[in-house]
């Protein structure tokens, strides 16, 4: 992800920011139903996995079996350009565990549009739902990057888009307009359609970050830095959040993990250093933890 990306991050303060006082009337009540972990990376078709996170000869075509036996979830970006084809989905959805779940993100000719309830954006938001209804449990929480600066004048035509989503699915909507995504009216209606909040957590743009949840939902897209020390410090902060979260009464959190392109593989690691972090934190929590094929050389 380019997104808020920089080159020398030694003098941001990745501090995150409070709760807002509000967003606590947008969690339901702590229960004792299970806690589920969905962190991942978002790629799996990275050759540089291949000896490390796979055996050393896997084939290009079983690069997604290999990564789904070491993380439950992947991000799947490819989607921005458009609908998978049917036989793409089903290649994809036999390749991995009934448990595994992809987080797919929604074309952004459905998503990034002057107007989200035009008849074209509204029959292509149709073909995009019945291919995520095909891939059944595997189709994890989709992801709906908005226009960077879509505000609270649009909050109305939001509402309209939502209505149109299927409650049988699972959504979050990203939203990059800091005035916007921790307000009380974007809070109330994404908890009123139960679509979660999602977190961009990102070096270059530290005043998107937030920690208003809308749903049982926490889902973050991390972008890190080449696994410099602040993103080992970043990772560990927010798994201390996640445990404060599920007191709260947070059920389910994503964390999908990117990296620069030069060092898109590290993904994986970060992924890998933050399900440890999790099972040392938590209690109660036993997330399976990836396994290397032989050591790696990250410095």
């Amino acid at each position: 992800m380019k997104y808020g990306f920089i080159e020398d991050v030694s003098d941001i303060n990745f501090t995150l920011p409070q709760a807002p006082p509000y967003s606590a009337q947008f969690i339901p009540k702590p229960s004792h139903e299970n806690i589920e972990f969905y962190i991942g990376s978002s790629v799996w078709a990275d050759k540089d996995f291949k000896g490390h996170f796979y055996p050393p000869k896997t084939a290009q075509k079983n690069f997604l079996v290999e990564y789904a036996k070491q993380f439950k979830s992947v991000e799947v970006n490819a989607t921005r350009y458009g609908t998978p084809k049917t036989s793409t989905l089903e290649t994809w959805k036999n390749n991995v565990p009934d448990d595994f779940k992809f987080s797919f993100k929604m074309p952004q000719i459905i998503s990034v549009r002057k107007n989200l309830l035009e008849k074209d954006v509204l029959s292509r938001l149709e073909e995009f739902i019945l291919a995520m209804d095909s891939m059944g449990k595997k189709a994890g929480t989709t992801f709906i990057l908005l226009q960077n600066s879509f505000g609270k004048e649009r909050l109305s035509e939001l509402e309209g888009f939502l209505k149109e989503l299927p409650q049988e699915q699972e959504f979050a909507v990203e939203i990059r307009n800091p005035f916007f995504n921790q307000s009380l009216e974007l809070g109330e209606l994404l908890n009123q359609y139960n679509v979660a909040n999602v977190i961009t957590d990102t070096a270059g743009m530290r005043n998107v970050v937030h920690q208003m949840p809308t749903n049982e939902t926490l889902y973050i897209r991390f972008v890190g830095n080449g696994l410099v020390e602040s993103d080992y410090a970043r990772m560990s902060e927010w798994v201390k959040q996640f445990e404060i979260w599920i007191k709260r009464g947070i059920r389910k959190f994503y964390c999908l993990h990117h990296q620069p392109n030069q060092h898109r593989s590290y993904a994986g690691y970060a992924a890998k250093y933050m399900i440890e972090e999790i099972n040392k934190t938590i209690q109660g929590i036993n997330i399976s933890v990836p396994k290397l094929h032989q050591s790696p050389s990250l410095f």
